[in-house]
């Protein structure tokens, strides 16, 4: 009998052994998200991933937003990869249920293009050599070869004079329009063992059942971004300045807009303004129902625990090697106008504060207090009258010592107080267009499109980016080089249609729960022309 069940055993765990080394070859999964991600160069700012399956196709069929995002252009070139590697039923058996990879690359200045990786289909891989997936090809396409640090690469003649290039790399197709960065993906491969783990190929959560996902690196954006501006200074947005961090997002499929939600994963070690919210619950906002209607973007901050804030923020500055500096300055300031200004400010703020960039270009910051009236002596204390509702800081650093990186350059603003909020701005000009637009109620917050993209975001979180694309048209125009600009403005892009874009981040321990949202309108006729401020002489 224990012979029996002994056979019987070692025949089990044979049966499950030959069964998980089956199932273990047959996924498409095999070669692993981490591992195609790890093979991606580490400039990557962008990377988009979807499963190669008929749903897909199916569902996004009709989705414009591709088209626009990526221009035209690129589009179409998309279209005869598709053609090949999706439409032929000879070489789509070669990436058959496979996950494919799209990240976003700098290539020279003001242009940028794709690079494709997607391990081949384990089926196929079993029967099949990367000869005889050339030769498939050069059944139908012509194709020509070059060596480079020992790696055949591929070019293959499609429609309309696109040629794509690509080689096979341990079962892996990996493939570029633009053959330099190819090349450097090859450079790249080979010097992976020799480098430390990028946020490309760490483990985060994602939903291996969404059919889509998209992987963002914050920390090489702004690269990618002033790869088409005139300046050579990053890119400074309030949120995004300086942010490590690593996204993984799947998507919700809507047929107007994108919307992925997912984790956001920043580097915790590095001294970072963004940190400082994983302390804090999320919570809801309510700063952008005073925000005017020429707001071209903003970044506003929640914080549960102000004054946990506010430690937090001192113990940054005493890493970075700033906090005495800051804290001499403000007791100069308390001596100077005999009053306890860390004292005052630590029990007026509340929870709320942030920054916005109108239409002009002027920069204004809302933060929300929790007693108007002390707030209304304490500044009139350190401050000087400059007009009827209008005064200005008497000392510079006085809100960047409190509330940190997005109030850095409000150094001696103007400000006023308005609804229990001390509004600022290095302008007194943009501090009456807000008085005006307020007493009007010419807010953002009040128009029709705006109204309409704020019902699909969360109202709780700690952290909220918006762009609003029109306001913002001349700020982009300043920022782009001239070659970019042309670009943009161009029937190869479609942005005028766009309304916005939304990032959300909500705290959860050493993480961010995000959201990113980007819509057209239900009908993008009736955006306006130009930006949505009723005082145009501010573009002058």
């Amino acid at each position: 009998m224990k012979k029996i069940i002994f056979i019987i055993a070692i025949l089990l765990i044979t049966v499950l052994g030959v069964a998980w080394l089956y199932f273990k070859n047959l996924s498409p999964e095999s070669k692993g998200s981490g591992k195609i991600l790890s093979m991606i160069p580490d400039d990557a700012a962008m990377v988009f991933e979807y499963k190669n399956e008929k749903s897909f196709y199916e569902i996004f069929s009709e989705f414009t937003l591709f088209k626009i995002v990526i221009g035209e252009n690129n589009f179409h070139r998309l279209q005869n990869l598709k053609d090949v590697f999706i439409n032929d039923p000879q070489i789509a058996a070669s990436l058959d249920k496979s996950n494919l990879f799209f990240s976003l690359h700098t290539v020279v200045a003001n242009q940028a293009d794709f690079l494709m990786v997607a391990a081949l289909s384990p089926v196929y891989n079993q029967e099949n050599s990367p000869a005889d997936f050339v030769k498939s090809m050069g059944n139908k396409y012509t194709i020509k070869s070059s060596v480079f640090n020992k790696q055949e690469i591929f070019n293959v003649a499609l429609k309309n004079n696109v040629s794509f290039n690509f080689v096979i790399y341990q079962s892996v197709l990996i493939g570029s329009f633009d053959e330099s960065l190819l090349k450097r993906t090859i450079v790249n491969l080979e010097s992976k063992a020799k480098t430390p783990k990028n946020f490309f190929e760490t483990e985060t959560p994602r939903n291996k059942n969404s059919i889509a996902n998209l992987f963002i690196n914050f920390a090489k954006l702004p690269l990618l971004l002033n790869n088409f501006s005139r300046y050579k200074n990053p890119v400074n947005t309030s949120c995004l300045k300086n942010f490590n961090a690593f996204a993984s997002l799947n998507i919700n499929y809507q047929s107007d807009a994108f919307m992925f939600s997912g984790v956001t994963v920043p580097d915790t070690v590095e001294s970072q303004y963004a940190n400082l919210f994983l302390h804090q619950e999320p919570g809801k906002l309510s700063l952008n129902t005073m925000l005017p209607i020429d707001v071209a973007s903003y970044c506003m901050f929640y914080v549960s625990t102000p004054k946990r804030f506010m430690h937090d923020l001192h113990q940054q500055y005493k890493q970075q090697n700033d906090y005495l500096n800051l804290k001499d300055g403000i007791e100069t300031i308390s001596k100077k106008h005999s009053v306890n200004v860390e004292a005052e400010f630590s029990n007026i703020f509340g929870n709320e504060f942030g920054v916005a960039e109108l239409a002009s270009g002027e920069k204004m910051g809302f933060i929300k207090t929790v007693n108007a009236q002390r707030i209304s002596f304490l500044l009139s204390v350190i401050s000087t009258e400059v007009e009827p509702n209008i005064r200005r800081f008497d000392d510079s650093n006085v809100l960047y010592y409190f509330l940190g990186e997005p109030f850095k350059d409000f150094r001696k603003p103007y400000f006023s107080i308005v609804n229990n909020c001390l509004v600022i701005s290095n302008s007194a000009q943009a501090i009456r267009g807000f008085l005006q637009n307020y007493d009007r109620q010419n807010l953002l917050s009040l128009s029709e499109n705006y109204t309409h993209f704020q019902q699909f975001l969360s109202n709780q979180g700690n952290i909220f980016y918006f762009l609003h694309n029109k306001n913002s048209k001349s700020i982009i125009e300043r920022f782009l080089s001239s070659d970019a600009n042309q670009a943009f403005k161009s029937k190869n892009f479609q942005y005028q249609n766009i309304y916005g874009l939304s990032i959300q981040f909500s705290a959860n321990r050493n993480k961010f729960y995000t959201n990113l949202y980007m819509n057209i309108p239900d009908n993008p006729k009736k955006l306006p022309a130009q930006p949505d401020s009723l005082y145009m002489d501010y573009l002058k």
